[in-house]
């Protein structure tokens, strides 16, 4: 079972007894807001176009069930993938909030022993992220497609046997990534999985090997929805959030 079937399965019942209040799509995130007033983020993946229509068919989601938007999770357009992302991460807002909080910049270092030679592989460049790690000499390698950085094919080669971290920006399940780069992964490696897009649903996970969960819960409710709709990013939405956590037991 693919993570989206897991995250579709383990919403399913809770989409059908939900309506949509509100749906915006942001140059940078997001977020799908509910009637019940729990807000989720997704970080905006639009696929490049010549037109001005960016999704496949414009619906009105807003009083709709909300079991629709989580049907996108399936989509073949990753705008809309976006949106059923951000529809569970508004589902599972709750349960979130009730995770380990991450405010310490430097937790997943010490969690991960990470330190001057440390092999990290990361997908998707996350500015902050990549900052700590230099600052702590870790022997890092980036692969990302908007950035031009890295070679796909020699980078899932050297997963198998190279890094001690990989670090998964959660951007790769919109792109319906997540399962090739994680299964090239070796056994002996570390799977961190992070970003306001990240579905903390530890549940979801039991299947895949991924040892730690960081994510971005929205707190401020109509600050975050403000902030999505006038092209925000993760610096700006951050102080309107949470950060969680979880780390599995797979020792």
């Amino acid at each position: 079972m693919s993570l989206i079937d897991a995250l579709h399965d383990g919403f399913r019942s809770r989409a059908a007894q939900t309506k949509v209040a509100t749906v915006t799509i942001g140059l940078g995130y997001t977020a799908v807001e509910t009637a019940e007033g729990d807000v989720g983020l997704s970080y905006t993946m639009a696929e490049r176009s010549v037109r001005c229509t960016r999704v496949p068919v414009y619906r009105d989601y807003g009083g709709q069930c909300a079991s629709e938007l989580l049907d996108l999770l399936h989509s073949d357009h990753s705008l809309e993938r976006s949106i059923g992302v951000a529809a569970v991460n508004a589902f599972s807002r709750r349960e979130a909030l009730s995770l380990p909080a991450d405010e310490d910049k430097r937790g997943f270092a010490r969690s991960f022993n990470i330190g001057s030679g440390t092999r990290v592989a990361m997908v998707g460049f996350f500015g902050p992220v990549v900052a700590q790690l230099e600052t702590l000499g870790a022997d890092l390698r980036v692969l990302d497609r908007d950035r031009a950085m890295g070679d796909e094919a020699q980078f899932l080669a050297m997963l198998e046997s190279w890094p001690e971290l990989v670090i998964l920006t959660a951007t790769t399940i919109l792109s319906a990534s997540f399962e090739r780069f994680l299964s090239a992964v070796g056994g002996a490696a570390k799977v961190y999985v992070l970003g306001p897009t990240t579905p903390m649903v530890p549940s979801a996970y039991e299947g895949f090997l991924v040892h730690r969960l960081g994510g971005m819960v929205p707190v401020e409710r109509e600050g975050v929805v403000a902030a999505v709709r006038q092209g925000a990013g993760t610096r700006e939405l951050s102080p309107l959030c949470r950060k969680v956590c979880y780390t599995f037991d797979r020792e």
